[in-house]
């Protein structure tokens, strides 16, 4: 047997304590090589601990003693289970069982063993290795198991515990890396990463290469790169740096700032002390407008500006010209979130990290799109953070020093006691509900209901309609026909702010060379939009019914949105819930500083912030399968309501006829949560020759990271390791059209 000169993790935790997190995330990528190594033989080690992995002196990590190891039936070559193996030095404990398994006996060390292997140690595979590893994990950032006590309370912790939270054990610890080890570490196998690959992959953005031996950053330069993650790379030892957050409304755009070490300050996003910015872009030959100076040529050159973006996704391209080009609408977005970074941001270089605010009922093409443009716009790590969480979350600052509401209840949140809070937004992007739970740790968002297509527009439509009607009436002239359509438009815009204010208000236009007035009166134009306020009464009812959660029970609620401040439409909209309820009022410039201190929370080094919260998905992601007689059914696999980041896997089967497999995913759209829209398809080839009949089985992973977006994974056919495989859908913009139109964009700088 090898020689090796070091200590087990065991003995170097005793004697140094604690490692860093980025030591730790080596020790841990090294072990999951070897141990990869050993299942793609078709070895389950059943064993893994801090006593069973040493550290030689060159730096390089040995995993040792495979005396209880099995052969999977899965494995690529046959060979008899090893009697014996390098036993790592080091007293053994009471919980160790160092015998060979008997029927009915545990296998393992139970400090570290994992659940499925507590109720049958021969039915553990792959997975159960990377939970034990993920326990290693713990023991090296902490000093002990994650559950510890008499053998009952270990057996339970390990069946039933909640997973430790990284980032209230260590201060150092970022979100990303927090659910890296809860990935390894969950109860179900389905939950955990499927291979070894996928955590040796995760953590290097982690490890710490300066302890590493020099063979092994040769090996990891020959190796694939992976797509990368979707959040902050690199160690949490790194530097504390602040971070931007955007609240991306359709209509007007805030920005805030904050340090992971406490402060959160709001910024001037429309530039000149304007804490708002106009999200709108027109152009004069190359010359671009931005904010009001763009819709100052709104009248007069309509065709060469452009506002409410958002709802332009999914098109192809604007059919409105600016800068001598139709661009798609995710090019245009990033030139307005490069000119809201250069207003807001005045420290040196780009933002560390830069969160947006969307709405929580965004799918996967929208979520998307946001970061293309984010990525043109030359924001490289950007956080999407759904607007229900960061105005959940700005309940717990301070009030903006400039921020002032006169319909604000100023009451503080009570954190010693749990509370029930109902978001509810009506924004020009949409209406969006969703319930929290706020407990003394951290805010929990339980359920989300709403669009992204039933908004603050189809109110102002309803008084466009309103006021035609009336010049038709009056005048016998409809100016949606005429020249004077984007005039009544912008008109019946501020007629509708006017509206929060005063019972009646007059719109004029110029008819015949005269100025023309027509009155339009609230209760009139409130009557007609009943259905809506109807439909935002529904969308609270959907909320806490997900929420398995009385409207009498809520709390607080919190309102966003300025119809949502006229007492006829609240006092309307929250019929149902209890009398004596408080209502918060938040506003964009709010959102925004809690979209700051939600990413700023997730960050290592946090200082005093509050906790991160907890988002669910949004959408229920399915596939399509083929059921009895040739017809076909939706299986969900990632439920909305799921905590993120939400994973599962799937063991699919082809038939033995078939030549390939086709696996169809489908998520859920609409207003009704029984609508279902296509997200596109995988084909998988079968070849038996090559693989066997294992060329018929699939076992897919499925993700829904941070930020809402689908990940999916393939393992490869009688292999523990897994291929990702591309997005679905398919962004709007393949990678060349994404470097040229990035080029196009910087001409601009």
């Amino acid at each position: 047997m090898e020689y090796v000169d070091g200590m087990t993790l065991t003995n170097m935790v005793a004697t140094r304590g604690p490692l860093s997190v980025g030591e730790a995330a080596s020790i841990i990528r090294q072990a999951s090589m070897g141990l990869l190594h050993a299942h793609r033989a078709g070895i389950i080690h059943r064993d893994v601990k801090p006593g069973n992995i040493m550290r030689s002196n060159d730096g390089t990590v040995k995993v040792l003693d495979l005396g209880l190891a099995r052969i999977s039936t899965a494995g690529l070559v046959s060979h008899h289970a090893p009697t014996s193996g390098n036993q790592a030095s080091g007293s053994s404990s009471k919980d160790e069982v160092n015998a060979r398994p008997a029927k009915g006996r545990l296998v393992g060390t139970l400090s570290f063993m994992s659940p499925e292997q507590l109720e049958d140690a021969d039915s553990a595979d792959s997975r159960s290795d990377i939970y034990s590893l993920g326990a290693t994990l713990y023991f090296l950032l902490t000093g002990q198991p994650p559950f510890t006590g008499e053998y009952l309370e270990q057996v339970y912790g390990h069946r039933h515990g909640e997973i430790p939270d990284l980032m209230q054990v260590r201060r150092d610890v970022d979100m990303q890396f927090a659910n890296l080890f809860r990935r390894m570490m969950a109860k179900t196998p389905t939950a955990r990463y499927t291979s070894l690959d996928e955590v040796i992959e995760d953590l290097g953005e982690y490890a710490d290469k300066t302890n590493e031996p020099q063979w092994l950053t040769e090996f990891a330069m020959r190796q694939p790169i992976g797509e990368g993650s979707t959040f902050v790379g690199g160690s949490t030892s790194a530097h504390i740096a602040n971070v931007l957050a955007f609240d991306l409304g359709m209509f007007y755009a805030a920005a805030a700032e904050a340090s992971p070490l406490g402060g959160v300050n709001l910024l001037y996003a429309g530039g000149e002390k304007r804490s708002l910015f106009r999200m709108s872009i027109g152009s004069d030959g190359n010359q671009l407008f931005f904010g009001e100076e763009a819709m100052k040529r709104r009248a007069t050159q309509s065709k060469t500006l452009i506002h409410c973006l958002q709802m332009y996704i999914g098109k192809k391209q604007v059919e409105r010209t600016i800068a001598g080009r139709k661009c798609p609408p995710e090019v245009l977005l990033s030139l307005l979130l490069k000119r809201l970074a250069r207003n807001a941001w005045n420290l040196d270089g780009m933002p560390a990290a830069v969160a947006i605010t969307i709405p929580s009922s965004y799918d996967q093409l929208h979520r998307h799109s946001i970061l293309q443009a984010a990525q043109m716009a030359g924001l490289k790590t950007v956080r999407l953070i759904d607007r229900s969480v960061a105005a959940a979350q700005s309940l717990l600052l301070p009030p903006a020093s400039d921020a002032a509401h006169d319909d604000v209840t100023t009451t503080s949140l009570d954190t010693t006691n749990d509370q029930r809070i109902l978001f509810l937004g009506l924004t020009g992007q949409g209406t969006d509900a969703a319930v929290f739970h706020r407990d003394a740790s951290r805010m929990k968002q339980i359920s989300t209901a709403g669009h992204w297509n039933t908004g603050t527009l189809p109110w102002l439509q309803r008084l466009v309609d309103m006021a035609a009607v009336a010049f038709q009436q009056q005048y016998q002239f409809d100016p949606r026909k005429s020249a004077q359509a984007a005039r009544l438009q912008i008109a019946c815009e501020t007629a509708m702010h006017s509206l929060m204010l005063m019972p009646t208000v007059k719109v004029t236009l110029e008819i015949g060379g005269v100025n023309q007035s027509v009155t339009l009166v609230r209760a009139e134009w409130l009557k007609a939009c009943e259905d809506l306020i109807y439909d935002v009464r529904k969308t609270i009812k959907s909320a806490c019914h997900y929420a398995s959660l009385s409207r009498k029970r809520i709390d607080r609620i919190v309102t966003l949105g300025p119809l949502l401040r006229l007492n006829e439409i609240r006092s309307e909209i929250l019929r149902g819930l209890n009398e004596e309820i408080i209502v918060q009022v938040v506003d964009r410039t709010d959102v925004a500083r809690g979209a700051a201190a939600c990413l700023a929370s997730e960050l290592p080094g946090r200082g005093s912030i509050a906790m991160p919260p907890q988002s669910v998905t949004s959408q229920t992601i399915g596939i399509l399968v083929e059921a009895a007689q040739g017809r076909r059914r939706i299986m969900p696999i990632v439920p909305r309501g799921t905590a993120l980041p939400a994973r599962t896997n799937r063991r699919l089967t082809v038939g033995d006829t078939q030549e390939t497999m086709t696996l169809s995913l489908v998520e859920t759209a609409g207003i009704k949560r029984d609508d279902w829209h296509s997200l596109g398809r995988y084909d998988f080839k079968i070849d038996p020759v090559a693989h066997g009949e294992q060329s018929r089985i699939r076992m897919i992973g499925f993700e829904v990271n941070v930020n809402g977006m689908l990940v999916v994974r393939a393992q490869t056919p009688g292999m523990p390791g897994s291929t990702r495989l591309g997005t679905l859908p398919k962004p709007m913009l393949d990678e060349e059209e994404v470097a040229f139109w990035t080029r196009w964009v910087d001409k601009f700088d």
